[in-house]
């Protein structure tokens, strides 16, 4: 094979390389994933924030609302869900936000993985939800037997298992689409 050969043959392996590559639009990549993190960084100090105020209503309610030790202890029970929900929602976000993201592939890894954390926290959540709910029924339950208050019992639960079924929507369609994405995610590397 003399160095034409040679040169012709390398020629056509960087052309089938480059038509077999797809194109990647760095720029657009770079900006996606300064939004990104912006949005991570918004969305955990909402998380924390909210889960501070939620337990201050907690700890507010069981101190000046409770009529009786019953009340007392099951606003005593929810004062921990609300602020740990929050720290775990920004620890997990700001593993994220602090990925580094020098080149195209470590972009790409930051995609994948806040894809892989979203449906992740969805799940958590989903849990989350349906553990407070069990726990509402258990006390509508309770409340009806002893004080015959249907009305405003019935009223939560139904409320409360509209957003279950919400949360549970939201993760189920994160999950479908989470294969697709990777997928594409892959194509580009």
């Amino acid at each position: 094979m003399d160095k034409f050969e040679a040169d012709d043959q390398l020629a056509k392996w960087q052309q089938a390389f480059v038509q077999a590559t797809p194109k990647v639009d760095s720029a657009a990549l770079i900006a996606q994933t300064q939004k990104s993190r912006t949005k991570l960084k918004l969305k955990g100090l909402i998380d924390s924030f909210l889960g501070v105020v939620v337990t201050v209503f907690c700890i507010y309610a069981m101190l000046f609302e409770a009529k009786n030790t019953y009340e007392t202890i099951m606003f005593a029970l929810l004062v921990p869900i609300p602020l740990g929900f929050g720290i775990w929602s920004y620890r997990l976000r700001r593993k994220l936000w602090r990925a580094e993201t020098l080149d195209v592939n470590a972009m790409l890894n930051f995609k994948e993985s806040q894809l892989k954390h979203q449906v992740h926290y969805w799940h958590v959540s989903f849990i989350g939800c349906i553990a407070l709910w069990c726990a509402l029924l258990m006390v509508a339950l309770f409340n009806m037997v002893m004080f015959k208050t249907y009305s405003l019992w019935l009223i939560q639960l139904g409320i409360n298992g509209i957003i279950v079924l919400a949360v549970y929507i939201r993760y189920k369609k994160l999950k479908t689409q989470l294969a697709v994405a990777l997928e594409s995610i892959q194509a580009m590397r």
